[in-house]
């Protein structure tokens, strides 16, 4: 998991550049659907402003929600978002931009899925006035989108990590325990702050994000692709050296990854673990190399 970028350029252009890709319906009758957008737009406009400066002072929780919408205005706004569209799917592909014409296709909530989908940081159902605010959005997958679902805050806490503002630590929180019993590797992903190196209340939202998307168990459910493409890497460097040096120059690229894919990206942790621990060379010996 890394940290994505938001859009930079103004809020109320992307909203005004969704709005005015509206077409007019068949078989309207007025008011129509994209004069009554426009209009709504109009109105959204402070609540834009607010969003923006506390995104910028990172007080998103204390926005609440200000406009009382009737169901069909409501539904009007929801109306808004549609993935496939023209301007989302040019804010996806800013969004996902790294440095060197690299991108970002893979879901930073679980480091799992590729990318189908956009995510409400704040629900669209509690906040529809920011249902296309660009900075409300972020790439992610259905899955964890489902899982996610309208969650958003509980007694002042997180339920999720925010990419775009929750600065993600360097130090290790996510540990693999692994052991080879009975020909099979036994693989369980914990959670931890041993040394107490990370806040206290960003541990909190960390914990409370692997939780809700089921993380620890999906990565578990991956674990034994890894270690089946883990195995035949090593396995090939065994023609020209030693399992220690094969483990070492295995790490150095673990290393490395993590600068691109996150300290505490699954499958980093996993491999790292595979070559620190006992399990992987208990599997070479009874295999034979």
């Amino acid at each position: 998991m890394i940290n994505l970028n938001p859009l930079q350029d103004p809020s109320v252009e992307f909203l005004n550049e969704v709005v005015s890709s509206k077409k007019k319906k068949k078989n309207e009758i007025p008011p129509f659907y994209k004069d009554r957008v426009i209009a709504l737009s109009q109105i959204m406009l402070p609540a834009y402003q607010v969003y923006d400066v506390a995104f910028l002072q990172n007080t998103l929780h204390r926005v609440t929600a200000s406009i009382t919408f009737t169901s069909n205005q409501k539904n009007d706004l929801l109306n808004l978002y549609n993935y496939s569209s023209k301007p989302f799917i040019k804010l996806k592909n800013k969004i996902i931009s790294r440095p060197n014409n690299h991108e970002v296709h893979t879901c930073q909530y679980c480091t799992i899925n590729s990318i189908n989908t956009l995510d409400h940081i704040m629900p669209k159902e509690n906040y529809p006035e920011f249902v296309v605010h660009p900075k409300n959005l972020f790439p992610t997958c259905s899955q964890c989108n489902s899982y996610k679902s309208t969650k958003w805050m509980t007694n002042g806490v997180f339920e999720f990590l925010n990419p775009y503002l929750h600065y993600l630590p360097n130090e290790q929180f996510l540990f693999a325990n692994i052991n080879y019993v009975n020909d099979t590797f036994d693989v369980r992903f914990y959670l931890g702050n041993p040394n107490h190196l990370i806040p206290s209340y960003l541990f909190d939202v960390i914990q409370n994000h692997y939780r809700n998307l089921h993380l620890l168990e999906r990565f578990t459910n991956e674990s034994y692709k890894v270690i089946s493409e883990f195995d035949n890497s090593i396995q090939g460097s065994l023609t020209t050296q030693s399992l220690d040096n094969s483990l070492n120059s295995a790490r150095a690229s673990i290393r490395l990854n993590q600068a691109t894919f996150g300290f505490n990206q699954f499958e980093n942790i996993l491999k790292l673990e595979l070559c620190n621990g006992l399990a992987f060379r208990q599997y070479c010996q009874v295999s034979g190399y």
